[in-house]
């Protein structure tokens, strides 16, 4: 009996001291994290921070999230849970959803979900392919989905999400900007489309002027307005010769040279460092393009610093 006693006290003491130990490495590891965030991570670049909210987390960036991979020796995995597997050839909207699966030396160590929009949302609200060509289109949006479910998965393996959240460049969300409605949102009905069951697209219901649904549906390919042509107008003064046009285009200089801008995150930096007060944040960039995130940009890093250099200098 006494045996029996000695044993149970025993288990106790190994159970507790093993947990005692838990701890430690955990405030460990979260020290380390943190002095590793500050000494590593580039603000523009690894993360950013959008808006003057106070306590606002930064969003982390796939780059800021492979460097917090890194010392963690975290491998992902990729599971397609849902969308077309090839790209289709029309010009219907559609979302693909990828779950991202991390291991260590062949262990599981976390996963996250993440998933991308066919469309993408402008600053007017309205909604554009992300690429013109189905093929193209298609690798993007599989790009994004996996870019969202890597940086879900750091943040939930790694204890990161204590430090940032996720990256706004993948909310495409539509109505006031608040972020309300990811992927599918319907800028006539200011509502979230969405697709259930036997349903081949996504749609929703449209209600009535006393809030009930009136029996009639909308449906996403069809939401877009129609763009109104206007006749063309006769010029009446002469235009500018194509010679003229181009020694007026090289009479302003930009800061730097556009070459030399790689990457957004080199646009965003060079930005911030040639005009500092006009460019604090990534959404300034966007807001000067016209745009409300980066996957809504079609042109390359170095175009758009021509562009904002153009009508700057």
């Amino acid at each position: 009996m006494n045996e029996t006693r000695l044993a149970n006290v025993d288990d106790k003491a190994v159970a507790l001291y093993e947990l005692e130990t838990r701890f430690a490495m955990a405030v460990r590891q979260r020290e380390l994290l943190e002095n590793y965030i500050r000494e590593r991570l580039t603000p523009d670049k690894h993360f950013y921070t959008v808006g003057d909210e106070p306590g606002r987390k930064p969003s982390l960036t796939k780059e800021g999230a492979e460097l917090i991979c890194l010392p963690h020796n975290l491998k992902g995995h990729y599971e397609w849970l849902a969308g077309p597997e090839n790209p289709p050839m029309d010009d219907s909207p559609y979302q693909i959803t990828m779950k991202c699966n991390f291991e260590n030396r062949g262990n599981f160590e976390g996963e996250g979900v993440g998933s991308a929009s066919s469309m993408v949302t402008k600053k007017d609200g309205t909604r554009v392919q992300r690429q013109k060509d189905p093929g193209l289109r298609h690798n993007a949006t599989i790009k994004m989905a996996c870019k969202s479910a890597y940086i879900a998965a750091t943040l939930n393996s790694t204890a990161a999400s204590e430090f940032f959240t996720q990256d706004l460049e993948d909310d495409q969300s539509g109505g006031d900007g608040k972020g309300e409605a990811k992927g599918h949102w319907c800028p006539l009905h200011k509502t979230v489309f969405f697709m259930k069951g036997k349903m081949k697209s996504y749609a929703h219901p449209i209600k009535g002027t006393d809030g009930k649904d009136s029996g009639e549906w909308c449906h996403e390919a069809k939401s877009e307005p129609e763009k109104k042509t206007e006749p063309v107008k006769q010029e009446t003064e002469p235009t500018e010769s194509k010679s003229e046009a181009v020694e007026t285009e090289g009479d302003s200089k930009a800061p730097r040279d556009p070459a030399t801008i790689k990457d957004f995150g080199g646009l965003y930096t060079a930005c911030k460092e040639d005009w500092p007060r006009e460019f604090k944040t990534r959404g300034a960039v966007w807001k000067e393009l016209g745009v409300t995130s980066q996957e809504a940009i079609t042109d390359l890093p170095s175009e758009c610093y021509q562009k904002i250099a153009s009508v700057r200098t």
